[in-house]
């Protein structure tokens, strides 16, 4: 029974991907599959002697209207399998159709189940139909019917299982631990855990407190530890975050409050320690040993830009403590990774030294250029290039604040 709606325009067609131990069930889907209305491709229906197994395998992936994994355990038990190289080819080639657009239709046959199967995560997205030992079911071919008149509706969407990042979002908070009992005889130890229990209620309190609040204990830690052992004079009061800088930090804070990825997190950093910066401009002479200048990227690379803008933001932030705020920043990159030009910069801004760095994309692999040069003569007295993908942007930080400081001790 064909249900097209129009007899004139040929069948959808339906590439059905299975494992071998899986054949019985799949025979079963490929002849409940035509008499719904859609034609079936399937490794044993056209493959015949002497024709390019893989290649026509690949060809129908690229040309088929829908696909069809076929998931159970056997697929679960096996880490290889050519059937993982077809769903592989299916993903990569649903990644660039729209997000309303069906094409994956996974089918499971037996008690699987869908959290933590070890299929591709495109697969997770897509709520799974349910077909016991590849006998068809009314939501199957219901589905069939809606495939077969054009209809573009996706299925439903799978229910999201709990990430890592969900669950420690619906753990609930720590409890504060009892206060220690004391038996006879055990002073000393009764002391000891109280010592104990104050440290463990401190940190849960610590964590309780908002994130913007957090932060700015942690920076100002980070710049109170660093002043009081550079510093050539003796000064009895502790040193304090003014609270119109709280103020700003904490509207910083917020605009990443819904944000938990590194490289926002290392924005985050720079900002605060931008702000510190411009906070104690006036203890110190107006002229900044450095000049950092945003890293240049080419448009349309947005892996570069990622690695680029992480990269910068912990570049500035400890060059930003290690210098008490005292860094001049620029606020465009340069237009070319001239030293010469980085060097008029860092005069008009009264730095000793300029740091920036480029992408280039015409070496092999792309590359991250960072450059060290001596505003007095132009001259690069340091640089590194690291290839773009695999780049640790922490390690490229302090590597650049290292010879920064080794350079100002020389």
């Amino acid at each position: 029974m064909n249900t097209s709606a129009d007899p004139k325009r040929p069948p959808p067609t339906v590439f059905l991907s299975y494992a071998s131990q899986d054949r019985q069930a799949a025979q079963a889907i490929r002849d409940a599959l035509p008499e719904l209305g859609l034609e079936v491709w399937y490794d044993e229906s056209d493959l015949n002697g002497g024709d390019a197994w893989d290649q026509k395998i690949r060809r129908q992936i690229r040309e088929c209207d829908f696909f069809m994994p076929v998931i159970s355990a056997s697929t679960e038990a096996r880490a290889e399998g050519y059937f993982r190289r077809e769903w592989r080819l299916a993903v990569e080639r649903a990644l660039d159709m729209a997000d309303d657009h069906t094409f994956l239709l996974p089918v499971v046959i037996d008690e699987t189940s869908q959290a933590g199967a070890r299929v591709p995560e495109k697969f997770l997205g897509i709520q799974w139909l349910k077909l016991p030992a590849g006998q068809p079911t009314a939501a199957f071919e219901a589905m069939c019917r809606r495939l077969v008149s054009g209809e573009t509706v996706a299925p439903p969407a799978a229910k999201k299982t709990p990430g890592p990042a969900t669950a420690r979002r619906q753990t609930p908070p720590a409890q504060y631990p009892p206060f220690p009992r004391e038996e006879p005889g055990q002073k000393t130890r009764f002391f000891a855990h109280v010592i104990g229990w104050a440290f463990q209620s401190a940190w849960i309190f610590f964590n309780r407190l908002p994130k913007w609040l957090r932060v700015c204990l942690y920076v100002w830690l980070a710049i109170a530890v660093l002043t009081k052992g550079c510093s050539h004079y003796d000064d009895d009061e502790p040193t304090k975050i003014p609270a119109t800088h709280a103020a700003k930090i904490k509207a910083i804070a917020d605009s990443y409050s819904n944000s938990s990825s590194a490289a926002d997190l290392a924005k985050l950093g720079a900002q605060i320690a931008h702000e510190y910066a411009k906070e104690t401009e006036g203890d110190e002479p107006a002229q900044s040993a450095v000049l950092a200048i945003p890293f240049s990227v080419p448009a349309g690379d947005p892996a570069a830009r990622k690695l680029t803008d992480a990269t910068f933001a912990q570049m500035y932030g400890k060059l930003a403590i290690s210098h008490h705020g005292h860094v001049a920043l620029l606020d465009e990159p340069l237009s070319s990774a001239d030293p010469a030009a980085a060097a008029e910069q860092g005069r008009t801004h009264q730095s000793k030294y300029v740091v920036f760095g480029s992408v280039d994309e015409a070496s092999a692999p792309p590359s991250l250029a960072l450059k060290i040069v001596s505003v007095a003569d132009a001259s690069v007295v340091w640089s590194d290039s690291q290839p773009v993908a695999g780049a640790d942007p922490a390690k490229l930080a302090a590597e650049v604040d290292t010879k920064m400081q080794s350079l100002e001790a020389d």
